[in-house]
């Protein structure tokens, strides 16, 4: 018998597959046709860490307008404001939100560098 974690990684995998950024939380929504429960949320989590340990894609926690097309809106008062951990693959996305990152592995170093570069100057050249 698999368990909840073992689960919620090979939905997380295959989300993946057809997406360059994919929502923990709608993921979870789509797969089990209802809201999640708290435990279901934590496995997985640990099921987008993992993935994320492997090098796969990078955990990233993300407003709903900067995730695009794919984002999980939070309901309630203050939504819009409340991140979300996402996996993705998307370059852009890790260039322009360095300080966002919640897990990664060496591979994604020199991408996650840039955007911390590209942050900077943006920083500086501000007015």
């Amino acid at each position: 018998m698999t368990s909840m974690t073992e689960t919620f990684h090979e939905a997380l995998q295959k989300a993946l597959v057809g997406r360059d950024t994919v929502s923990i939380r709608s993921t979870l929504i789509e797969m089990l046709q209802r809201d999640p429960s708290k435990t279901e949320v934590s496995a997985a989590n640990k099921a987008a860490r993992r993935i994320a340990e492997d090098g796969d894609a990078v955990l990233i926690s993300l407003l709903p307008d900067q995730a695009g097309a794919d984002a999980y809106v939070p309901t309630g008062r203050g939504a819009r404001s409340r991140a979300s951990n996402y996996l993705t693959v998307d370059e852009k996305i890790i260039k322009d939100l360095p300080c966002r990152v919640e897990f990664d592995t060496e591979k994604w170093d020199a991408i996650i560098d840039e955007g911390m570069r590209l942050t900077q100057q943006k920083i500086e050249s501000d007015p």
